[in-house]
This record gives structure tokens, C-alpha cells and sequence, in this order.
């Protein structure tokens, strides 16, 4: 594949990524009306569970045919994922939404640090300028609630490790395994992992006063935000790094901000439109560092073929 290609693809893998973000900004307003209602372990299960088995006849022959290498490398993508999810909702329960959106956040800049222990070379100066800018936009989104450190905010922060992990263990896997096989496993073990979590702690009393509230969002959930947006990021994920997928997934708690604003007119302040800057400029500056040093190269290379000496 030539490099015009393979940044081609790159584009495009970060514009679906884009897209995962906006849904899932989305999700928080219809997570926090059926949390009302619905334990969020329970939740989590229907939530992933269905999304597998609406997932499987489609895809049931690349099932059949994946290996057990396959499979249990989805399993591990599913248990960073799980494992994310668990200790987010643990420790939301003894910190503030907007602290928990800050930390989970952070893995802007794990990522780098996992990407260097993993491949064994730097993510690049840019990646890392670009994360840094990232991180310092959320703490502006979230600044308002950012006072101390609660035994919350290490379970968020555990957390956030381990989403960082899962992009991480994806990159690792999707260059030499289908997509689709450790979409599907890494869901469908999310899901049953919640399940056993939801039966053994959380009541399921008064679950169902609400059925069309619980439902709708938990559908809106699977076909926009799990079946769409998990398959999405596992295929994008075979053309982009992960420090860029990470950057622009980020931009999940910008249009959560932005959601809550119209939705349920909480207050976008000058100091969170700030922030959400900073996390634009943050992958504005790691997705056209690519495309300035290519222009750069090219451009030395043709003085060179005039027989001019480099500026």
C-alpha cells in the first residue's frame, strides 16, 4: 500500500471515529434518565449482550471460521473493556460526574505511555503535544468540580488505565486477526460479564415501572452506540494508531457537554468552549503533522531532483 493510501485510510478510520464519539456523547444524557431506573451492571449486560446475539447470524460465518487465537484475543479486549466499565461505575458512585469524565479521560495521555511500553518506540513528538493539549481541555470542561482526590477518583483513574489497555490490546490484535470476530467476542464478553455482575449485587425491583424508558434507551444503545460504534472503532482501529483513536474519542465528553446543553440546559461556559478548543487543536496537531511532514518531504525531494540545495 502506498503511503497517499495508507494516510487515505487513516483519514477516513479517524472521521468514523468521529462519528463513535458523537454517539457516544449522546449516550450520557439517555444513560443518566435510565439510571434512574435501571441498575447501571444491568444495564450494561442487556446493553452488550443483545447487541452480540443481534450481531452473530450476520456474521456467523467469520465466526465459524476464527481460530482460538481469535477468540481469545477478543476475550482480552472484552475484559479491559468490562474491567473499564466496572471500576468507572464503581467509582462514579463515591465522585462527581464531572471528575469521573476528567479521569476516564485521561487515558489521552496513558495511551502514549502504554504505546511506548508495547511497541518499544515513541508515538511521536506530535502525538504526544497533541495529548497533553487534550488532557489540559478536559480539565477545563471539568474544572468546576475538580477539588481533591476521593477514593472515587482512584477507582475512575484504575479505570481509565484500563480503557487505555483496551485501545492498546486492539491495536495489538486487529492487524492479524478479523475485526468482526473480536468485535463480536469482546462485546458478548462485556455483556455476560455484566450479567453475572447485575445478578449477584444489584436488584432488579421496580426495573420495569418504566419499560418504554429502559428499553429505548437501552436500544439506542446497542444498534447506535455498541453494535455501530464498537465495530467501528475495532475496524478504524486496523488503519490508525492508537494515540490518534484515543485523541478523537475524547472528543466524547465535548459533545456529551454539548448534548447536556441543549438537552437538559446545563451551562456551556466560555471556559468549556476553552476546553473543547484545546481537545480540537490537540488532534488537529497530530492529524496534520502526517500530512505537513509528507508535503515537507515531498517538496525537498523535488529541489533535490532540480538540483537546488535544501531550504
Amino acid at each position: 500500500m502506498s503511503e497517499h493510501a495508507s494516510r487515505k485510510k487513516m483519514v477516513l478510520a479517524d472521521l468514523s471515529l468521529f462519528f463513535v464519539a458523537i454517539f457516544w456523547g449522546s449516550n450520557f444524557v439517555i444513560m443518566k434518565n435510565a439510571f434512574e431506573v435501571i441498575e447501571p451492571f444491568t444495564y450494561l449486560g442487556f446493553r452488550f449482550t443483545l447487541a452480540a446475539l443481534l450481531l452473530a447470524p450476520f456474521f456467523w460465518k467469520r465466526l465459524a471460521r476464527a481460530g482460538l487465537k481469535e477468540y481469545l484475543a477478543g476475550i482480552l479486549i472484552g475484559f479491559f473493556l468490562f474491567t473499564g466499565f466496572a471500576f468507572q461505575t464503581i467509582g462514579l458512585l463515591y465522585t462527581t460526574p464531572a471528575k469521573s469524565g476528567f479521569i476516564t479521560g485521561t487515558a489521552v495521555v496513558i495511551v502514549p505511555f502504554l504505546y511506548f511500553l508495547i511497541y518499544k518506540r515513541s508515538p511521536g513528538f506530535w502525538a504526544i503535544v497533541g495529548g497533553i493539549l487534550a488532557a489540559i481541555g478536559l480539565y477545563f470542561l471539568a474544572a468546576d468540580e475538580i477539588t481533591g482526590f476521593t477514593l472515587g477518583d482512584g477507582l475512575t483513574l484504575v479505570g481509565a488505565f484500563l480503557f487505555a489497555a483496551h485501545l492498546i490490546s486492539i491495536a495489538v490484535h486487529v492487524r492479524d486477526k478479523d475485526p468482526i470476530v473480536l468485535a463480536v467476542t469482546q462485546i458478548a464478553f462485556t455483556g455476560l460479564a455484566s450479567l453475572a455482575v447485575a445478578f449477584i449485587f444489584e436488584p432488579t425491583a421496580g426495573m420495569f415501572d418504566q419499560p418504554f424508558l429502559i428499553w429505548a434507551a437501552i436500544l439506542y444503545a446497542i444498534i447506535f452506540c455498541t453494535i455501530g460504534a464498537f465495530v467501528t472503532q475495532t475496524i478504524a482501529q486496523r488503519y490508525t494508531p492508537p494515540t490518534h483513536a484515543v485523541l478523537i474519542l475524547s472528543l466524547e465528553a465535548v459533545f456529551a457537554g454539548l448534548f447536556s446543553y441543549f438537552f437538559w440546559g446545563e451551562l456551556f461556559t466560555a471556559r468549556k468552549l476553552g476546553g473543547a478548543f484545546l481537545i480540537f487543536a490537540g488532534i488537529i496537531v497530530t492529524e496534520m503533522h502526517p500530512f505537513v511532514r509528507a508535503r515537507f518531504i515531498a517538496g525537498r525531494a523535488a529541489m533535490a531532483r532540480r538540483g537546488l540545495p535544501p531550504q
